[in-house]
C-alpha cells in the first residue's frame, strides 16, 4: 500500500441521463445530514464536471461562465484519505496533501464526518490579460468577478446534487488562515464557498 497520496482518474460524464433540468431545479434544496457511504466514482466525476468541468473541448469552454474567460477558480476536494485539486483539462483529482483534513473544511461539527467537502479559492495571479485596461478592470473588480464565478460553481453543483439524490449545502464559515496553510497557498489565494456532500443517512 503506497504511503502517497495518488492522483485520481475521473470518469467522463454520461450527458444522456439524470433529471431534467427543470426537474433538477424542483428537487433543489440545502441539508446537513449525510450517510457516512463516500459518492461513486461516477457520482464524484459527474459532480465536479458539472461544477466546472470543460464541455466544449475545442475552446476549452467550462460549464460555468467566467468574467473574461479567466477561470480563476481552484476546486479543493476534501476526504477520508487526503485533499485534492481538481484539474479540468484532464479531468482528474490531483493530490495536495495526505490525510483527513476534513474538519479544516468548516467549522460546524458535521464537516469533519461528511464524506466530501469541496473549498473554492480564487487566484488573483490569474486574473490577467494582454489588453492593459481589460487587466486593469480584472485587477480592480478581483473579488466581484471570483464571487460571481463561484456562485455559479456552486448553483451547478446543487442541481447535479439535486439530480443525482445527493445532500448538499454550501457553507462560508472557515479559518481561512488555516486553511491555505494547510494546503500551501499564497495570500492570492482568496477563500469563496464551501460545499459539503454525501448521500442521504438511512432512516
Amino acid at each position: 500500500m503506497s504511503d502517497k497520496l495518488l492522483p485520481v482518474k475521473l470518469v467522463a460524464p454520461v450527458v444522456k441521463d439524470g433529471a431534467t433540468l427543470k426537474g433538477a431545479i424542483m428537487k433543489r434544496r440545502t441539508s446537513r445530514e449525510f450517510s457516512p457511504q463516500p459518492l461513486t466514482l461516477k457520482d464524484l466525476s459527474e459532480l465536479l464536471w458539472a461544477a466546472y468541468g470543460i464541455n466544449r473541448k475545442a475552446t476549452r469552454g467550462r460549464t460555468v461562465p467566467s468574467a473574461c474567460g479567466v477561470y480563476p477558480l481552484d476546486l479543493y476536494v476534501f476526504t477520508l484519505d487526503g485533499v485534492y485539486l481538481y484539474e479540468a483539462e484532464e479531468h482528474k483529482l490531483n493530490p495536495v496533501v495526505k490525510g483527513d483534513l476534513r474538519a479544516l473544511a468548516g467549522g460546524q461539527e458535521f464537516v469533519a464526518s461528511a464524506p466530501l467537502s469541496i473549498a473554492i479559492f480564487a487566484d488573483r495571479s490569474r486574473m490577467t490579460s494582454d489588453d492593459p485596461a481589460m487587466e486593469a478592470s480584472l485587477k480592480a473588480h478581483a473579488d466581484r468577478i471570483a464571487a460571481l464565478d463561484a456562485g455559479a460553481v456552486t448553483e451547478n453543483a446543487y442541481l447535479y446534487a439535486a439530480s443525482a439524490n445527493i445532500n448538499i449545502v454550501e457553507r462560508m464559515w472557515v479559518d481561512d488562515v488555516k486553511l491555505r496553510e494547510a494546503l500551501g497557498l499564497s495570500d492570492d489565494n482568496l477563500f469563496q464557498v464551501a460545499l459539503t456532500l454525501g448521500y442521504p443517512p438511512e432512516k
